[in-house]
């Protein structure tokens, strides 16, 4: 087995991101995404899909195939991709800074889109005022619907499925999303000519990976809640990187450490497809951003100065943080490939192990992505001592069926 074939094959072959752009592309009526019992957003099918139309929906899934393609002249390293401008940056905003997840570049971003009338709306996410611990797309028109959402999101989130009700308006708009989003809408561009004339800018945030809805209940039934019974569910914000908080709706309050949460529980249950990701860092974004806390294993152990790593990927991105600069909207220092790795240690040891993980599912006859232009294997070179191990631990857990997963019910 190579490649899958079908959505459902995505979906059993744990391929699926999760991001919705199947149910924005098919409509509701045909494809919906649905929580599993595993605790993540999958497509179910109610009703056939053409084989013309599923056939365009595998080309655009970032599940199924990913191949960035950077703009001429742009310098290209082999662990973090295109690079016209590293920073380390923050909003000039206190405010904006004390609410977001660390320097509240991204929160900055999408509100002067905004302000400047660059865009008409910003397609995000936001927590789901009626399910605490989920997460919902939100098209923000305003800064105060940007900063609503301020602050990480941790678990399943479908940004997407709201996509082609904003090309069907016509009307210019951005995105913020995950790495595999923003190349979802960049598979997209290559289907549908409105993606590029449309969405202005594609903003990304570096990712760790997606968790599985059953962790956020397990952390809230520590303390004797189930899902129904909170409020509020703040992963992290309000602070660099903030504690997670939890509000019941009967006034009790529980605070944990950002360190205790990510460290020990969230990180504890990824979704499959993130173990072979090959672009955790936004690399077909315009502008990427992630935490710039540097500590001796990569995770926040405390509270830190809030600052972003920043990179510009494309001359459009690196042109919009030029303009927010000179409108002191943004803080912007010169950063190095070396601090970025000290910065973000994960990220190059996942880059470097993704030929190995691919090669575990190639040896045991499962699909597979296709990635093109990604440099697995400069990086598979770079992190060659770690080649058999990687591959040993994939083939330990595909026998263990953990790429397996159901479609939801």
């Amino acid at each position: 087995m190579s490649h899958p074939r079908s959505l459902t094959e995505v979906v059993r072959q744990g391929l699926c991101t999760g991001c919705g752009l199947c149910q924005s592309m098919a409509g509701p009526e045909h494809v919906r995404l649905d929580m599993t019992a595993d605790g993540f957003l999958r497509p179910k099918i109610r009703k056939p899909l053409a084989p013309a139309d599923e056939a365009r929906i595998l080309s655009a899934c970032p599940g199924n195939r990913q191949q960035p393609s950077p703009e001429p002249g742009t310098p290209v390293d082999p662990l973090w991709g295109p690079i016209r401008r590293l920073a380390r940056g923050q909003a000039t905003d206190e405010a904006t800074r004390f609410k977001a997840a660390s320097g509240g570049v991204i929160s900055a971003l999408a509100s002067y889109l905004l302000e400047s009338g660059e865009v008409e709306a910003v397609l995000h996410t936001i927590a789901d005022p009626a399910q605490a611990l989920r997460s919902m797309p939100q098209v923000s028109r305003s800064p105060q619907g940007v900063m609503q959402a301020a602050g990480a999101r941790y678990g399943p989130a479908a940004p997407l499925t709201d996509i082609e009700t904003l090309l069907a308006a016509g009307r210019p708009f951005a995105v913020v999303g995950k790495p595999c989003d923003i190349a979802a809408v960049r598979n997209l561009a290559r289907l549908d000519p409105r993606v590029d004339r449309l969405v202005k800018y594609r903003i990304a945030f570096f990712c760790a990976g997606v968790s599985s809805l059953g962790i956020s209940r397990a952390i809230i039934a520590k303390y004797g809640l189930a899902e129904d019974q909170v409020r509020l569910m703040r992963y992290r914000g309000h602070g660099c990187p903030g504690p997670t908080r939890i509000e019941a709706k009967d006034g009790r309050v529980f605070e944990q450490s950002y360190d205790e949460t990510w460290g020990n529980e969230l990180a504890q249950e990824i979704q499959f497809r993130c173990k072979i990701c090959p672009d955790a860092t936004g690399e077909q974004a315009d502008i990427a951003c992630g935490d710039a806390w540097i500590t001796a294993d990569g995770y926040a152990h405390g509270e830190y100065e809030s600052w972003n790593a920043v990179i510009a990927r494309s001359a459009a991105g690196e042109a919009l943080l030029a303009r927010m600069e000179q409108a002191h909207k943004l803080n912007l220092l010169p950063n190095t490939i070396a601090e970025l790795n000290r910065m973000q240690p994960h990220q190059g040891e996942r880059k470097r192990a993704i030929l190995a993980r691919l090669a575990g599912l190639w040896l045991a006859g499962q699909s597979r992505p296709r990635y093109r232009g990604l440099r697995i294997l400069h990086a598979a070179w770079l992190g060659r001592r770690d080649f058999a191990k990687n591959l040993r631990g994939t083939l330990l857990r595909l026998r263990r069926g953990a790429n397996r997963e159901a479609e939801p019910a």
